[in-house]
């Protein structure tokens, strides 16, 4: 544990970790608690307030402040589906997430980075066993070619 989460967890939250969600905060709470780590930035501290929501079931009051955590598997996804052009940049891409699912737009994080993956790849993408790919522009151009 590096000084500053020591300093942070122990100093700040009495050594308990679990304040980071305790008592059903915003989103936003968690998130700029997580930010409150030295060296985590918005993809990270969003990446943990995600995995704390969907993977651990801890409440929080709302998850509109749960951004997508941008990469390249999920970058690659977004742009072949058409949402963003090959070339947004990560800050277009969280607000398309935004404007796609506000509630949460973090919503689509796991799966478009799962997709990206195993069948999404960078060279021959495997549209035919994407369960998505009558809504993705990339597969619909690829049909077309053939």
């Amino acid at each position: 544990m590096s000084i500053a989460i020591r300093e942070v967890v122990v100093d700040i939250m009495n050594g308990n970790a679990a304040m980071i969600w305790a008592g059903k905060p915003s989103s936003a709470t968690v998130v700029r608690r997580f930010l409150e780590f030295d060296g985590v930035g918005q993809k990270i501290a969003t990446m943990a307030a995600n995995t704390l929501v969907r993977d651990f079931r801890i409440p929080v009051s709302d998850r509109y402040s749960i951004d997508i955590s941008v990469d390249v598997q999920v970058r690659r996804v977004f742009a072949r589906m058409g949402f963003v052009s090959e070339n947004a940049s990560a800050e277009l891409i969280i607000y398309r997430a935004r404007d796609l699912h506000p509630e949460y737009p973090g919503i689509f994080d796991l799966t478009l980075w799962e997709l990206g993956r195993t069948v999404c790849l960078p060279t021959r993408p495997r549209c035919e066993k994407c369960r998505w790919s009558e809504l993705c522009a990339y597969a619909e151009e690829v049909g077309a070619d053939t």
